[in-house]
């Protein structure tokens, strides 16, 4: 299964990222990652490859992040 438009825009979004730097890191501009998340452009399977290794990596950091701060709450209590 390949990843969307859409799903890549729901994700930046999730995880907080901005357009440029999800663009910056995928090699592809700002405008024009714009252009895909609105379906104005194609998401070549290139593109959609870079930005699902991007995103699983910012996934990853994030559940570090989040086991993290749970053992930290789990210490206070």
């Amino acid at each position: 299964m390949a990843l969307t438009a859409n799903q890549i825009k729901y994700y930046r979004e999730i995880f907080g990222v901005s357009q440029g730097e999800l663009a910056k890191h995928i090699g592809i501009t700002p405008v024009m990652l714009g252009f895909i998340e609105r379906g104005e452009r194609n998401l070549s399977r290139s593109v959609a490859k870079r930005a699902a290794q991007v995103l699983l990596a910012i996934s990853r950091k994030v559940s570090a992040a989040t086991e993290e701060i749970q053992s930290l709450a789990d210490a206070l209590q």
